[in-house]
């Protein structure tokens, strides 16, 4: 799988994005920001190493939503489609061309759950950030 190329797209299709090798790991975040950001009650990221991905076709318009994270959309659908941190470029598990490709592996912002979400899997779950 570490020759694996992963393609993600908008849903108007102007930015296109390319992850190559294993995702690091796959989490529900459901922190109050990726609530807002995806006006849902979680996100799933897919993360991968900075070096790792390119943007193949468009721009993504940038957020700064916290002193270490910008946020990625389209600004022509508004598709929220990436988080950027200073190691991280996380994907969206829903703009990916292949979401099934991916297991997810963890519940992080467990503190946030919205009381109409039940957290009864086995994955591992973390009040705040995991220590990946």
């Amino acid at each position: 799988m570490n020759n694996q190329t992963h393609t993600a797209q908008c849903m108007c299709g102007n930015i296109k994005l390319e992850a190559t090798g294993p995702a690091n790991y796959v989490e529900y975040c459901h922190c109050k920001t990726c609530q807002q950001s995806a006006g849902s009650s979680y996100i799933i990221w897919v993360i991968f190493d900075k070096e790792n991905v390119k943007i193949t076709s468009g721009d993504l318009s940038l957020y700064q939503s916290s002193e270490a994270l910008k946020r990625g959309f389209c600004n022509n659908c508004g598709a929220t489609m990436t988080v950027h941190s200073a190691r991280h470029f996380d994907i969206a598990l829903g703009v990916m061309d292949k979401p099934d490709e991916f297991d997810i592996t963890q519940h992080i912002w467990t503190k946030r759950v919205l009381k109409c979400i039940k957290l009864n899997d086995d994955l591992p779950k973390y009040e705040e950030s995991a220590p990946n």
